[in-house]
Formats: C-alpha cells, structure tokens, sequence
C-alpha cells in the first residue's frame, strides 16, 4: 500500500514540498536533498485555525515541535502568491488526520500547545498594560488624577473621529443649541470619559453610602425618594429589571443597587483584551455584583437569574442593528428589545437607574420606577411600547444632563 502524501507551499518564497507519511514519521524533500522528522523526536503540536492575509477564510493548520528545537507546519492553505491562497483542505484534513492517528499511537499523552496569533498576543500585551496602569492609578488620589484625566480628554478629544460623530448628533437633536453651547457640552463629554477611565481603577472603593445609617458629605448623594424606592425593591421577593444608560459613571449603578442585600446580576460587553476584562470584572464582583459577559449565551444566563429572584441590570441606550424602532429625541432609531422580552416572560417589575456628576467626584444616585410597562389586550407586555417607554426615560436624563451622556455611539443610522 502506498504511504499517504501530501503537497504544501507554507510560505510564498518557499518551494513547495511533498510530504510522506511513513511508518515512523514524516519524509519528504526539500533543495534536493531527503528530509525526515521521526514521530519519536516530536515533543509537542499544535492544531488551529489561521488567517492568510489576502483571504477571508480561514484553514486549518498544524505545527509539530521537534527534539531539536525545529518546527514543522503543514496547512490547508497552500501559497500560490504573495496574496494568493489554494485551498487544499480536502487533500490536508484526511493526511493530517492520518498524521495526528500515527502520532498518538506512538506518542500517547504528548502535550498539545495553545496557538495565539500575532493580533492575539498584541491584544494580551495591550491588556496587561491596561492593568498595570488601573493598578497604578489606584495608588494615586482619585480626585487629582481624574480632574487631570479630565483635562488632557478635553485637550486631545475634539482631535479624534469620533468627536465629529459626537457633535453632528448634538447639533442634529440639538438644534437650537448655540454653536458655543455645543463646544461647551462636548467639553463635558470628554471630561466626564477621562474622569471615568480613572474611575475604574477606584471602581471598588467608590460607593461609601450606608443604607443603614445614611449621612451627608459622602461621594454618594442619594434623596429620601429614591432611598424609599430601593429599601422596597430590596424587600421584594420578585426579581427585577434595571436599566441605564451610558450617562457620567454608569459603572456606579450596580454599585448602588447590590449594595441593598439582593443579588445583581450585570450583562456587561466584554473587549477583546483578556487581562483588561478580568480586571474589570474583577472590580464590578468586589462592589456586589455578579457579571454576565454578553455573548450567545447571554438570553440563558439572564432567565437563569431572573429564576433565582435577582435584580439584572442592563444599559438600553446604543445602536442594535437587529432591534426593534423606538423614536429618539424625535428621530427613529433602533434598540435591543432584550430587557421588554423578559418583562414580559417573568412579568417581573422594571425600574431605571441613573447617577448624575457632581463636583469632586461625587455622584447623585436616582432610581425610578417600578414603571409600568404597556400590555396588549391580553394582558401580556407590550415589547415595543414597553422599550418605547423605557427610550424616554433615557431621553429625559440626557436632555437634563446632555454633557453627561456618551455622543460617541452612533445613535441613528
């Protein structure tokens, strides 16, 4: 019987070479002369998924590490060109596979490497540094550097993209405002962005208000209305839902609302930075809550919550391009219906949160509700009516607040 081959270019200023399975290892030829890589010396291997630049797909490929020190790839994507890919996965997946069979008969238990791409190792790099910083500036003061943080946004962001997107929807749900009112506004946005970057390192330390025994002249500023509001929300057995939206530090409800002795479960965007969102969730768990990383998953994670009678809050103010219309300061746009969705499953109540900023670096937090949400003639939640309803209040703190809210999203596309 004739050993299995296998025909692969690797790189595009390589030859390519024919690979032939042997009783005992890998053979083939390179500049003429016969090369071999006996299973025996191979130490390690690594299967994944890889991107060729000039190509959207992606192939799978394999590495085996040798004794030696050397390395030996094949791929499914063999290289024609500089920016050039075949697609070989029909003759490499059955070699390989035969490879990978061969192999862990002579070799059984030989570790399996993890494979980071370049972009991948970049975007650990990026994070580990994100954390160091966070952890610096948690041992500075809080006030001094989020009032510097604050000026060099308003310095350096009307130099950034998105500050043109930021103004044109000012201007655009703003219309009589003066072209100096919006500079002034837009000034706010940016310090209130620097201010919270600083804030995340402190994310744990920030809520300093005591339910029990409340007393003026904290960070926190809370008015009798809502401190009635959230003492029966925390004696209600029901679960609940809390929404907010990207209004001065959102990252502060949570913190407010676990604070009261119920759980809070948080659905929470995770970058793609690995070390930075452990840090983060790391903090968001230290003040209370519990994290639900969005992600297919999230729908399921949510109910699961909601069984277990806790609060889950959510913020409902970006663009979501599979959402249903709401009208937006008068201009249709669309939202994550989501939160309506399960109001109307556990028909559980629905309150809104928000904290407004305040001179140095203290926050009024304010809960509203529970808001009654539109049924249908059956008695049901009405989704559109009830996330319509929901828009509004957000619509409101913005125009109370406007230099509050985040106008870099693109709200309306």
């Amino acid at each position: 019987m004739t050993d299995p081959t296998y025909a692969y270019r690797a790189h595009p200023f390589t030859s390519e070479r024919v690979f032939r399975l042997e009783p005992e290892g890998l053979a083939w030829t390179e500049g003429g002369r016969p090369r071999a890589l006996a299973f025996a010396d191979v130490v390690a291997v690594k299967i994944y998924l890889e991107r060729i630049p000039g190509s959207s797909a992606s192939y799978w490929a394999c590495v085996l590490y040798g004794r030696d020190g050397g390395r030996l790839k094949l791929g499914a994507a063999h290289r024609t060109g500089l920016f050039s890919v075949e697609n070989r996965s029909a003759a490499y997946l059955p070699f390989i596979h035969a490879v990978t069979t061969r192999l862990d008969a002579l070799r059984p238990g030989l570790p399996h490497r993890e494979h980071k791409s370049l972009l991948e190792k970049l975007e650990t790099g990026v994070g580990l540094a994100g954390v160091g910083v966070l952890r610096l500036l948690r041992r500075l003061d809080l006030g001094r550097t989020a009032a510097a943080a604050g000026w060099l946004l308003r310095k350096v962001g009307p130099r950034l993209k998105g500050h043109r997107v930021a103004g044109e929807q000012l201007a655009m749900v703003f219309p009589d405002m003066t072209a100096a009112e919006r500079a002034t506004t837009l000034d706010g946005m940016w310090d209130n962005f620097g201010r919270l970057f600083i804030e995340y390192a402190h994310l744990d330390r920030l809520w300093d208000y005591d339910w029990r025994d409340p007393r003026p002249g904290g960070r926190i500023e809370v008015d009798a209305a809502t401190r009635a509001t959230l003492l029966r929300l925390r004696d209600d057995p029901r679960p609940a839902l809390m929404f907010t939206g990207h209004l001065a530090n959102w990252e502060v409800v949570p913190l407010g609302a676990g604070t009261i002795g119920r759980d809070i479960s948080v659905v929470f965007r995770a970058p793609r930075i690995g070390p930075f969102v452990r840090e983060m969730i790391r903090a968001r768990e230290a003040g209370g809550s519990h994290v639900i990383a969005a992600g297919p998953d999230t729908p399921l994670r949510i109910r699961e919550a909601l069984r277990q009678n806790r609060l889950v809050g959510m913020l409902v103010d970006q663009h979501y391009a599979r959402g249903i219309d709401v009208t937006f300061f008068g201009r249709t746009c669309k939202v994550n219906p989501m939160l309506a969705r399960f109001a109307r499953m556990f028909d559980c109540p629905i309150y809104g949160a928000r904290v407004v900023r305040l001179p140095d670096e203290r926050f009024r937090f304010e809960l509203v509700g529970p808001i009654e949400p539109p049924r249908e003639a059956d008695g049901q939640v009405d989704i559109a009516a009830t996330m319509q309803r929901i828009t509004g209040v957000i619509e409101e703190w913005v125009r109370q607040h406007p230099e509050q809210w985040l106008w870099l999203h693109r709200r309306w596309r």
